[in-house]
């Protein structure tokens, strides 16, 4: 929305003036008023065009400015005085007597007091409660922290300000929210709303009958209420009328903001793609799996859009505006295998696959390669940008990449999936990065390191594994292995008699500090690429702007010697001595050789300019692709950062059989080694205070409890 779509609607105070003292005609001031429209300030654009036109000299002028700028405070004192009573800091006697003293400095030529300070001074207001008021008034400049103090606790009062709307109807005003009366002109009582979105009035035993709709408007002027009053005609009906003696007469109505409201997606797959199962605090497994991914057809809804609310901009009758929440907006992001619809507001699958949400956000639709033995050197390394199934081994030596990857046995091969891992047998020697969970009966001598939890059934042996996940070993052994589960770890045995011990970290997360590491790498190359490309860009844009240059060049060749060929062929014509007809001969074929020569260098130019042209297009469409991957990095990063924080680790150890001597346990802060065999425990990192003597420190250790 344009600044221009928030200015008041009302006549500027210096119009209203100039009128109302009959130094302009209504004529007249609408005449300005059409040629200041759009003007940044508006006062002064009237100002200067009556003195332009010579409608009011430049002592009356002067006297308006006066004039309008205590009636601007004194609208600012009533407005200040109705928010105080409203919030009940004061009662109505206390505001009148403050209003008419300060009217009596007006008539007496001083500079007027602030009611405020007034009633500070007479220990009717606290300084606190002032300076709270001017805040909501936008009177009082912030100087930060210490500028406006926060209003206590025990003030009793609602802290909204008059800008905040709620979702109250228009036509109607429940009485707890009106302000107290009060008499105004005529007979006439006025009443506010509480949000100053409305004003009534109301007919006293002393009602004038001969009052004028130009008195009562001139009243609620005077108050500063000068946006949303009803029509002359509505405002003589209530003089005319017998009634709203019991009843209120809606005379002013403030516009109401609309709130804007967030755009918001829906998902139609699981998007839970960050959700690491681990344990509860009692050591039990909270499995939390998603379970088996849809297979979705083409022209499936994936994703729906709900467009954000734009907001509207609202003002009260003091012609203040109230301002509103803008509502963000959510992009829609897809990738291959989904589209947008025409609409623009779902995402469909583009082929038949399994939907994928990305670390940055992105849905995905991944078609599936399945390959019907072994990898070996029959197929080669597989690199698939969709799910791989593998019907037999991933043999030693060969790689598998794609997003979720399943195979039968993993026999010193190398997977990297974006997704899940799933081995039906067991992992042998091989390795595996997965940013999804992994899948296998067991594991020996192998690296894994994951994002998600690592299920294995029988054992983990002489292997590394790094999880940001919990890792499960329902019904097998850890054994001689370097463990570390940011969700804990739980197991049937931790440890044998004959095997080397197992280091054991938990509530630590190393994989999501090894991919912030490498996403930092990422983005700094790819900040040196766009750094280079620029340079290359502004190398290419240099060189087609020399060779523009170059090209205004040989047309002015051109042009000259194409007129100097018409000349000389004219003087040609007129030549009647044979050795001055020679010459002008001669003449022109250097001519003609030299246009054709400069055509040709010309045509070089222009081919040459074009290449330039198409090789900058091409820099520009590479710089934008490497800005999107850039940004997509940033925010995969910031997605990840955010989850590890939401998804605090768990120091958390569970064997419902036996943790043999020799192992280490490693807790964020302390550390454990087991020096006799322990059974059914459940070992967890605690905090506690020390001893008196030791100074009462908060210190770690890991204790160990029942299973």
């Amino acid at each position: 929305m344009t600044d221009g779509s928030k200015k008041k609607n009302s006549i500027p105070l210096i119009g209203a003036l100039a009128l109302k003292n009959q130094l302009v005609t209504k004529t007249e001031l609408e005449a300005a008023l059409v040629h200041c429209k759009g003007a940044d300030e508006p006062d002064e654009a009237l100002k200067e065009y009556f003195q332009s036109q010579e409608l009011i000299s430049n002592k009356n002028i002067q006297r308006l400015t006066l004039a309008a700028k205590a009636i601007s405070i004194r609208q600012k004192e009533f407005k200040f005085g109705a928010i105080a009573l409203a919030k009940g800091f004061i009662n109505k006697s206390v505001l009148d007597l403050a209003l008419e003293d300060q009217e009596s400095d007006l008539k007496s030529g001083q500079k007027p007091r602030l009611i405020g300070d007034m009633m500070v001074e007479a220990g009717l207001l606290t300084e606190r409660q002032r300076d709270y008021i001017l805040k909501l008034q936008n009177r009082i400049k912030k100087a930060g922290p210490a500028a406006v103090a926060p209003l206590p606790q025990d003030l009793s009062c609602d802290p909204t300000t008059e800008e905040e709307s709620g979702d109250a109807s228009e036509d109607t005003v429940d009485d707890a929210s009106l302000m107290p009366p009060e008499s105004i002109v005529g007979g006439i009582q006025l009443q506010l709303a509480g949000d100053f979105m409305a004003a009534f009035l109301s007919k006293t035993k002393e009602f004038d009958e001969d009052i004028t709709t130009s008195e009562i408007k001139e009243a609620l002027f005077d108050r500063g209420i000068v946006s949303g009053l009803v029509a002359d005609d509505m405002i003589e009906g209530f003089i005319q009328s017998t009634g709203f003696k019991t009843q209120s007469f809606r005379v002013a109505k403030g516009v109401r903001p609309i709130q804007g409201r967030d755009a918001k997606v829906e998902y139609f797959f699981n998007t839970d793609y960050l959700k690491a199962g681990g344990m509860d605090e009692d050591g039990n497994i909270d499995f939390k799996q998603r379970g088996e991914i849809p297979l979705v057809e083409k022209g499936t809804v994936l994703a729906e859009k709900t467009p954000r609310v734009e907001a509207r901009w609202g003002q009260n009758i003091y012609g203040d505006e109230v301002s509103t929440d803008k509502g963000e907006d959510v992009p829609l992001k897809f990738g291959k295998g989904a589209v947008l619809s025409e609409d623009g507001l779902k995402i469909l699958s583009a082929v038949r696959g399994y939907p994928k949400f990305s670390l940055a956000g992105v849905v995905f639709v991944n078609e599936e390669y399945t390959t019907s033995g072994d990898v070996d050197f029959e197929t080669g390394h597989i690199e698939f940008d969709g799910n791989v199934n593998v019907k037999g081994c991933i043999k030693s030596g060969f790689k598998v990449t794609g997003c979720d990857v399943a195979t039968v046995e993993l026999d010193g091969g190398i997977v990297e999936a974006d997704g899940d891992v799933k081995v039906a047998g067991g992992i042998n020697e091989g390795t595996i990065y997965a940013r999804g969970s992994v899948y296998a009966k067991f594991v020996h001598n192998s690296e894994i390191v994951c994002m998600g939890d690592i299920h294995i059934q029988k054992e983990i042996v002489d292997s590394t594994i790094e999880t940001s996940g919990a890792c499960v070993i329902a019904n097998g052994k850890l054994i001689s292995s370097r463990l570390t589960a940011k969700m804990g770890v739980t197991a049937r045995h931790i440890g044998t008699e004959m095997a080397s011990p197992s280091n054991i970290k938990v509530g630590y997360d190393a994989f999501t500090e090894k991919e912030v590491k490498k996403n930092r790498a990422k983005v700094a190359r790819i900040k040196e690429e766009i750094a280079a490309k620029k340079g290359k860009k502004a190398e290419v844009r240099r060189e087609n702007t020399e060779l523009q240059k170059k090209i205004t060049e040989l047309a002015h060749v051109q042009d000259r010697s194409q007129l100097e060929q018409n000349e000389t062929a004219e003087q040609l014509k007129k030549s009647s001595q044979a050795t001055q007809s020679a010459e002008l001969k001669a003449r022109l074929t250097e001519l003609e050789e030299q246009i054709e020569t400069t055509e040709q260098d010309l045509d070089y130019c222009f081919e040459k300019s074009e290449a330039l042209e198409q090789q900058l297009q091409s820099i520009d469409r590479e710089l934008a692709e490497l800005e999107n991957q850039r940004e997509m990095l940033v925010e995969e990063r910031n997605n990840l950062t955010r989850w590890a924080k939401d998804n605090p680790g768990k120091a958390l150890v569970a064997v419902e059989g036996a943790i043999l001597a020799g192992n280490v346990i490693y807790g964020k802060h302390s550390e454990l080694t087991v020096d006799k065999e322990i059974r059914h425990s459940r070992i967890t990192e605690v905090q506690f205070k020390s001893d008196a003597k030791d100074g009462g420190r908060l210190v770690y250790r890991m204790n160990v409890g029942n299973f």
